[in-house]
């Protein structure tokens, strides 16, 4: 969910079309060329960047995990097993962790792979320069802060430094490479979910020569992308489609599938069309969609692990006020909006880390009560709806069924608390951009996150610390629950650190930062004859997207 990611990665693009071309036809050109067994697949928006050290969102992810790998990988349990790492282990107090290579590993160019690799992208993450959207989850390794800080004073603003500080911070970086096949990582405190984050984007090897002859904008070009995964990008058509083929280099051998086609169509009703028409293997589903297909025997429904909220910048007025953001709450009608407005494919929920996840709390605060929500408004600073600024709400205008959500959600808030909502429909790519700011995060807006393993300090302490870079972006920060989570994340056991997260998860809740309003449904159709996927909780745009990828096939019926 990046996965704004997370932020979620739910903000649909609308594709422009090449040459009068219908896009359902290209992508079925596209799957002829390529071979038989080629999975095309609908993603509803284009990333604006896909780059592993610099990405966050579950559609940049999407892509990167078809063509890289990190040292570990996440199973259909989602459970943290080996990749390019055979072998990890702890040193005694869990301050330090080295992993072990696989032998032979090469990258889709049929060139070595090795430690210093890996090694490499960590530094890229830390690297100022780069400043990454995940610099923080490295924060606990030696260095990292400080060097990604190189430049900055303690409250955050801009100072002059030399290449001596520059260079002298990379090199207090605590990673090393001591030989091929060894990669050694210090920690600045007990880390001993370490090996999991050694999964994510931000540890996948990219070539050095390739990033830092163009910095910016190397990751546009599907020949830099020299990768280690299962598969490798072969064409980029900005806005369109992005084609993959079978890596013949890779660790685990060739994947059963041919290719995989991400096919760009952001209006949800075109994508049914050519899902329909046989230009689509798997489609992703509008919520307004839902009702009708649900019977479909090609429906698939599965949950992930997910939480949207209603955003705000904190920054701003009037959310700088507690009790207005409890009225905000306490004035939205969850199960409705799940309900009627979105045909059943998200689960009401008042707090943070859904149910069946380690530190999940259960809470009935600030639940839907119109009458509550009224006083908390009488309450704040502003005492009433006649003292508020004007509020406005951004959305994503590219899919034209997310007009009538957001119109319920600003006649919600006239017809509770009296307060006239001002819609902002904004174009996806420019609303992902906005978001990732702190100066220009919207006042209010639909956010949440998608987890990224299966642990509450990811729920938590990545997404809500005060130096997170999540947080960070609409300016949340309190220094009671930072301390209750330093001391979860370095507690090796869950019986000590559970209960300190869940109390770290009630101070969340009573903060009210962004109402919580619902877990996540993952709704798509599949064609009958591709097999061999299992969805897991990660699988936020397609499912068996992760853990599937040596088992997918296709028996598509002749013509």
């Amino acid at each position: 969910m990046r996965k704004q990611h997370r932020n979620l990665g739910f903000i649909a693009l609308l594709v422009l079309l090449v040459a009068a071309m219908p896009i359902a036809t290209i992508g079925r050109v596209q799957a002829q060329d390529a071979g038989e067994k080629v999975l095309r697949v609908h993603q509803s928006t284009y990333p604006d960047d896909f780059d592993p050290q610099k990405s966050s969102f579950t559609n940049e992810i999407d892509i990167l995990a078809l063509a890289y790998e990190g040292l570990t990988r996440l199973d259909e349990n989602q459970e943290t097993v080996p990749a390019a790492a055979e072998s990890w282990e702890f040193n005694e107090d869990a301050t330090q962790i080295t992993f072990t290579l696989q032998e032979g590993l090469t990258y889709s160019d049929g060139s070595e792979l090795t430690s210093e690799n890996f090694r490499y992208a960590v530094e890229r993450t830390c690297d100022p320069n780069v400043a990454g959207e995940y610099q923080s989850i490295l924060f606990e390794i030696v260095g990292c802060a400080e060097f990604a800080n190189v430049g900055f004073d303690e409250d955050g603003e801009e100072v002059e430094f030399t290449d001596e500080d520059y260079e002298a911070a990379r090199e207090a970086l605590g990673v090393s490479a001591p030989d091929p096949l060894t990669l050694v990582i210090d920690l600045t405190n007990p880390a001993p979910y370490f090996e999991t984050i050694a999964y994510m984007w931000v540890f996948y090897p990219v070539k050095q020569e390739i990033a830092e002859e163009s910095p910016d904008d190397w990751w546009q070009t599907a020949e830099n992308h020299i990768g280690n995964g299962p598969f490798r990008i072969t064409s980029i058509e900005e806005e369109q489609l992005i084609t993959f083929e079978a890596n013949e280099n890779y660790r685990e051998g060739r994947p059963i599938l041919d290719g995989i086609e991400y096919v760009y169509q952001g209006e949800s009703s075109v994508a049914l069309e050519a899902y329909q028409a046989g230009d689509l293997d798997i489609v992703q589903l509008d919520p307004a969609q839902v009702a009708d297909l649900r019977d479909d025997p090609e429906y698939v429904e599965y949950r992930i692990a997910a939480t949207a909220n209603l955003a705000f910048n904190l920054t701003q007025e009037p959310f700088d006020d507690i009790k207005v953001r409890e009225a905000f709450s306490l004035a939205f009608d969850r199960e409705t909006y799940c309900t009627d407005i979105r045909n059943g494919d998200c689960i009401p929920t008042l707090s943070w880390i859904p149910e069946g996840i380690p530190g999940s709390i259960e809470t009935d605060a600030y639940a839907y009560d119109p009458e509550a929500a009224v006083q908390a408004l009488a309450d704040s600073s502003y005492g009433g709806p006649e003292g508020l600024p004007e509020i406005s709400l951004y959305y994503n205008s590219n899919d034209t069924a997310n007009t009538a959500r957001h119109e319920f959600i600003a006649g919600m808030y006239r017809d509770v608390l009296g307060v006239e909502i001002t819609l902002e429909p904004t174009e996806g790519t420019a609303l992902v951009d906005l978001r990732k700011s702190p100066e220009t995060f919207p006042q209010m807006t639909i956010g949440g996150w998608i987890q990224d393993y299966p642990d509450p300090q990811n729920w938590l302490s990545v997404y809500w610390k005060c130096d997170a870079t999540f947080a960070q972006r609409f300016g949340y920060c309190n220094e009671e629950m930072d301390a209750l989570l330093e001391q979860a994340d370095q507690e090796a056991d869950p019986e000590v650190g559970i209960p300190l997260y869940e109390e770290a998860g009630q101070i969340l809740v009573d903060d009210v930062p962004g109402p919580f309003l619902y877990n996540s449904l993952q709704t798509v159709l599949v064609k009958p004859f591709v097999t061999g996927y299992t969805p897991s909780a990660s699988d936020a745009e397609w499912p068996g997207q992760y853990a599937s990828l040596m088992t997918l096939d296709i028996e598509r019926p002749a013509e």
